[in-house]
Protein backbone atom coordinates (compact mmCIF):
# COMPACT_ATOMS: atom_id res chain seq x y z
CA UNK A 1 0.00 0.00 0.00
CA UNK A 2 3.16 2.67 -0.29
CA UNK A 3 2.42 3.08 -3.58
CA UNK A 4 -1.76 3.68 -2.94
CA UNK A 5 -3.07 7.06 -4.88
CA UNK A 6 -5.91 9.07 -4.24
CA UNK A 7 -7.57 7.31 -7.73
CA UNK A 8 -6.86 3.91 -6.05
CA UNK A 9 -8.04 4.64 -2.69
CA UNK A 10 -11.29 5.62 -4.48
CA UNK A 11 -11.71 3.50 -6.89
CA UNK A 12 -10.41 0.11 -5.64
CA UNK A 13 -10.10 -0.01 -1.79
CA UNK A 14 -13.20 2.02 -0.81
CA UNK A 15 -15.36 0.41 -3.81
CA UNK A 16 -13.78 -2.80 -1.87
CA UNK A 17 -14.85 -2.08 1.41
CA UNK A 18 -18.53 -0.95 0.91
CA UNK A 19 -18.60 -4.10 -1.37
CA UNK A 20 -17.83 -6.48 1.55
CA UNK A 21 -19.88 -4.54 4.25
CA UNK A 22 -23.48 -4.76 1.60
CA UNK A 23 -22.20 -8.28 0.85
CA UNK A 24 -22.07 -9.02 4.27
CA UNK A 25 -25.41 -7.38 5.30
CA UNK A 26 -27.23 -9.00 2.11
CA UNK A 27 -25.79 -12.71 3.06
CA UNK A 28 -27.03 -11.90 6.74
CA UNK A 29 -30.22 -10.10 5.81
CA UNK A 30 -30.87 -13.21 3.74
CA UNK A 31 -30.70 -15.60 6.45
CA UNK A 32 -32.16 -13.04 8.55
CA UNK A 33 -35.56 -13.36 6.80
CA UNK A 34 -35.80 -16.52 5.73
CA UNK A 35 -39.43 -17.76 6.96
CA UNK A 36 -40.41 -14.35 7.96
CA UNK A 37 -41.60 -11.56 5.73
CA UNK A 38 -39.73 -8.74 4.90
CA UNK A 39 -39.83 -5.62 7.02
CA UNK A 40 -37.43 -3.22 6.43
CA UNK A 41 -37.57 -1.79 9.97
CA UNK A 42 -36.24 -5.13 11.58
CA UNK A 43 -32.82 -4.60 10.04
CA UNK A 44 -30.97 -3.53 12.59
CA UNK A 45 -27.52 -3.82 11.84
CA UNK A 46 -27.07 -5.21 15.98
CA UNK A 47 -30.10 -7.66 15.41
CA UNK A 48 -28.17 -8.75 11.96
CA UNK A 49 -25.12 -9.20 13.88
CA UNK A 50 -26.29 -10.86 16.62
CA UNK A 51 -26.01 -14.81 17.24
CA UNK A 52 -29.45 -14.23 19.29
CA UNK A 53 -31.17 -12.59 16.66
CA UNK A 54 -29.67 -14.10 13.55
CA UNK A 55 -28.08 -17.31 15.04
CA UNK A 56 -27.10 -19.01 11.31
CA UNK A 57 -26.60 -15.48 9.66
CA UNK A 58 -24.98 -13.54 11.95
CA UNK A 59 -21.62 -14.85 10.55
CA UNK A 60 -21.71 -12.90 7.41
CA UNK A 61 -22.86 -9.32 9.03
CA UNK A 62 -19.84 -9.53 11.50
CA UNK A 63 -17.32 -10.66 8.84
CA UNK A 64 -18.18 -7.87 6.49
CA UNK A 65 -18.10 -5.35 8.89
CA UNK A 66 -14.49 -6.10 10.18
CA UNK A 67 -13.17 -6.72 6.70
CA UNK A 68 -14.85 -3.18 5.66
CA UNK A 69 -13.10 -1.23 8.38
CA UNK A 70 -9.75 -3.36 8.05
CA UNK A 71 -9.81 -1.83 3.88
CA UNK A 72 -10.46 1.65 5.20
CA UNK A 73 -7.58 1.90 7.40
CA UNK A 74 -4.66 2.18 4.40
CA UNK A 75 -6.91 4.86 2.63
CA UNK A 76 -7.06 6.66 6.20
CA UNK A 77 -3.70 6.98 6.17
CA UNK A 78 -3.49 8.45 2.83
CA UNK A 79 -5.47 11.15 3.66
CA UNK A 80 -3.59 11.71 6.99
CA UNK A 81 -0.32 12.08 4.56
CA UNK A 82 -1.98 14.39 1.70
CA UNK A 83 -3.27 16.59 4.52
CA UNK A 84 -0.73 16.69 7.30
CA UNK A 85 1.39 19.32 5.95
CA UNK A 86 -1.22 21.94 5.04
CA UNK A 87 -3.38 21.21 8.31
CA UNK A 88 -0.80 18.87 10.42
CA UNK A 89 -3.37 19.35 13.88
CA UNK A 90 -7.15 18.94 12.04
CA UNK A 91 -5.53 16.01 10.16
CA UNK A 92 -3.90 14.38 13.40
CA UNK A 93 -7.28 14.93 15.36
CA UNK A 94 -8.71 12.89 12.37
CA UNK A 95 -6.59 10.67 12.21
CA UNK A 96 -6.97 9.93 15.37
CA UNK A 97 -11.14 9.61 15.07
CA UNK A 98 -10.26 7.50 12.47
CA UNK A 99 -8.31 5.29 14.30
CA UNK A 100 -11.34 4.70 17.25
CA UNK A 101 -14.07 4.26 14.78
CA UNK A 102 -12.23 1.49 12.31
CA UNK A 103 -11.01 -0.21 15.56
CA UNK A 104 -13.87 -0.29 17.30
CA UNK A 105 -15.76 -1.73 13.94
CA UNK A 106 -13.00 -4.83 14.09
CA UNK A 107 -13.92 -5.30 17.37
CA UNK A 108 -17.74 -5.20 16.78
CA UNK A 109 -17.42 -7.43 14.31
CA UNK A 110 -14.92 -10.08 16.07
CA UNK A 111 -16.42 -9.97 19.17
CA UNK A 112 -20.30 -10.65 17.29
CA UNK A 113 -20.23 -14.12 18.18
CA UNK A 114 -19.89 -13.12 21.94
CA UNK A 115 -22.63 -10.68 21.85
CA UNK A 116 -25.79 -11.75 23.58
CA UNK A 117 -28.54 -8.51 23.33
CA UNK A 118 -27.46 -5.21 23.30
CA UNK A 119 -24.51 -5.31 26.00
CA UNK A 120 -23.37 -2.02 27.08
CA UNK A 121 -19.74 -3.29 25.37
CA UNK A 122 -21.71 -3.93 22.20
CA UNK A 123 -23.59 -0.29 21.81
CA UNK A 124 -20.26 1.25 23.19
CA UNK A 125 -18.33 -0.13 20.29
CA UNK A 126 -20.83 0.51 17.41
CA UNK A 127 -21.47 4.00 18.79
CA UNK A 128 -17.62 4.76 18.84
CA UNK A 129 -17.31 3.02 15.22
CA UNK A 130 -20.08 5.64 13.79
CA UNK A 131 -18.85 9.15 15.97
CA UNK A 132 -15.13 8.03 15.18
CA UNK A 133 -15.56 7.39 11.36
CA UNK A 134 -17.73 10.30 11.18
CA UNK A 135 -15.97 13.03 12.76
CA UNK A 136 -12.59 11.75 11.49
CA UNK A 137 -14.30 12.04 7.85
CA UNK A 138 -15.37 15.65 8.41
CA UNK A 139 -12.10 16.29 9.75
CA UNK A 140 -10.69 15.57 6.87
CA UNK A 141 -13.10 17.29 4.83
CA UNK A 142 -12.23 20.54 6.67
CA UNK A 143 -8.45 20.12 5.75
CA UNK A 144 -9.17 19.15 2.33
CA UNK A 145 -11.10 22.55 1.74
CA UNK A 146 -14.48 21.02 1.36
CA UNK A 147 -17.38 23.47 0.52
CA UNK A 148 -18.85 25.13 3.14
CA UNK A 149 -22.20 23.54 2.79
CA UNK A 150 -21.01 19.89 2.75
CA UNK A 151 -19.05 20.96 6.07
CA UNK A 152 -22.35 22.41 7.78
CA UNK A 153 -24.25 19.21 6.63
CA UNK A 154 -21.75 16.68 8.18
CA UNK A 155 -20.81 18.71 11.13
CA UNK A 156 -24.78 18.94 11.73
CA UNK A 157 -25.23 15.19 11.37
CA UNK A 158 -22.38 14.52 13.19
CA UNK A 159 -23.98 16.81 16.24
CA UNK A 160 -27.15 14.29 15.61
CA UNK A 161 -25.45 11.39 15.50
CA UNK A 162 -23.75 12.00 18.91
CA UNK A 163 -27.13 12.89 20.03
CA UNK A 164 -28.40 9.30 18.94
CA UNK A 165 -25.94 7.22 20.35
CA UNK A 166 -25.52 9.15 23.26
CA UNK A 167 -28.91 11.37 23.85
CA UNK A 168 -32.04 9.78 25.60
CA UNK A 169 -33.72 9.13 22.54
CA UNK A 170 -36.28 6.49 21.83
CA UNK A 171 -36.96 4.92 18.25
CA UNK A 172 -40.59 4.58 17.33
CA UNK A 173 -39.82 1.02 15.42
CA UNK A 174 -43.59 1.08 14.11
CA UNK A 175 -42.88 3.32 11.33
CA UNK A 176 -39.83 3.21 9.24
CA UNK A 177 -38.60 6.66 9.25
CA UNK A 178 -38.01 7.14 13.17
CA UNK A 179 -36.99 3.30 13.28
CA UNK A 180 -33.42 2.25 14.69
CA UNK A 181 -32.54 0.39 11.18
CA UNK A 182 -33.95 3.06 9.02
CA UNK A 183 -31.51 5.61 11.03
CA UNK A 184 -28.38 3.33 11.07
CA UNK A 185 -28.62 2.73 7.29
CA UNK A 186 -28.41 5.98 6.31
CA UNK A 187 -25.45 7.29 8.55
CA UNK A 188 -23.69 4.67 6.80
CA UNK A 189 -24.92 5.57 3.24
CA UNK A 190 -23.75 9.37 4.85
CA UNK A 191 -19.84 7.42 5.63
CA UNK A 192 -20.21 6.21 2.46
CA UNK A 193 -20.72 9.33 0.07
CA UNK A 194 -18.78 11.43 2.72
CA UNK A 195 -15.30 9.61 2.49
CA UNK A 196 -16.36 8.97 -1.31
CA UNK A 197 -16.06 12.95 -1.55
CA UNK A 198 -13.12 13.36 0.32
CA UNK A 199 -11.01 10.83 -2.07
CA UNK A 200 -12.23 13.28 -4.89
CA UNK A 201 -11.50 16.38 -3.29
CA UNK A 202 -7.52 15.29 -2.86
CA UNK A 203 -7.23 13.29 -6.35
CA UNK A 204 -5.04 15.56 -8.45
CA UNK A 205 -7.19 17.48 -11.38
CA UNK A 206 -5.21 14.53 -13.77
CA UNK A 207 -6.05 12.01 -12.42
CA UNK A 208 -9.68 12.85 -11.92
CA UNK A 209 -10.16 13.24 -15.51
CA UNK A 210 -9.05 10.19 -15.85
Amino acid sequence: MLNLTPRHARRVLLLASYLVFLAGMLVSGTIFYTGRGFDAKDAVLSDLQSPDENPHGYGAAAAGTAVSAILLAPVVALFYRRLRTPHRALSLAGLVLFAVGLVSAVAVGILAPFTHGYTPLHVQLASAAFVGVSAGTWLYLFAAGAARALLVLQFAILVLLVFLCYGPVNFDNGRLLTSLAFSEWVLCLNCAAALWELARRIEPPAATRA
